[in-house]
């Protein structure tokens, strides 16, 4: 069995995957990681190995009792990957990045796939029907772009992420939604129609937290995986612990 902790900006993701099967998923408050995982351990005692995936900077998190006698991976660009990459500093690539790529190489082998991850950030990655990666695009995710609207401003209020019922906002509640909402879609449908162009047998996949609610809005066929993360950061694992 195989433990996968995917250190988000806001929260933590604990999977556990026996092989390909994920058996569990659990979202907890970093700050309570290493009780949390402990717990796990001792549902799941045949867990052997782990992959951490850490946007955040964590210290020291492979040196935590909670961690005891596993194998450790981490998700960067020393792993052995299953594509070309061509980004311009390999090593500088986000790890959530390189297991969304390994995710695309191991559900749409040879195929041109543009992954979407939307998130904190709204993160845009290509990789060719040659298993080779090109790099995307990053951008604010939707709390990000209310949040700055509140703390850039001196009246707008701090909003949750809420989709419009109409496209002309009212009240200045509803302009925010409007703008937040409309200024995603559009630049998601770009991305997709600049993409289409490179590519005209393009896959789109949509990861992350609003992978379903936003799918759901194109006309083009995509296809919605909320943890297609896990399942990248997985497939690594069990690609790097046959090199040990």
């Amino acid at each position: 069995m195989q433990l996968i902790l995917d250190f988000g900006n806001t929260q933590l993701k604990v999977f556990v995957f026996k092989e390909h099967k994920l058996l569990t998923l659990k979202r907890i408050e970093v700050s309570h990681w290493e009780v949390a995982v402990k717990h796990i351990r001792t549902d799941y005692p045949e867990i052997a190995d782990v992959m951490i995936c850490d946007v955040r900077g964590m210290e020291a998190v492979h040196q935590s009792p909670a961690l005891s006698n596993l194998v450790h991976f981490y998700c960067n660009a020393t792993l052995k990957l299953p594509f070309e990459n061509h980004y311009k500093n390999p090593q500088i690539l986000g790890a959530d990045r390189i297991a969304l790529v390994a995710a695309a190489c191991h559900l749409y082998p040879k195929q041109d796939v543009l992954i979407i991850d939307l998130g904190t950030c709204i993160t845009y990655d290509f990789k060719d029907h040659r298993e080779c990666y090109h790099g995307g695009a990053i951008s604010p995710g939707f709390e990000m772009r209310y949040k700055s609207l509140h703390e850039q401003t001196g009246k707008l209020p701090h909003l949750q992420p809420q989709e419009p019922m109409d496209m002309i906002g009212a009240t200045t509640e509803d302009s925010i939604h409007v703008g937040i909402f409309t200024g995603i879609f559009a630049e998601i449908q770009l991305q997709i129609d600049r993409f289409k162009v490179k590519s005209d047998t393009l896959t789109v996949i949509f990861s992350g937290g609003d992978a379903q609610r936003l799918s759901k809005r194109f006309n083009f066929g995509i296809f919605a995986h909320s943890e297609f993360l896990a399942i990248g950061l997985n497939y690594l694992l069990e690609l790097n612990k046959t090199e040990c």
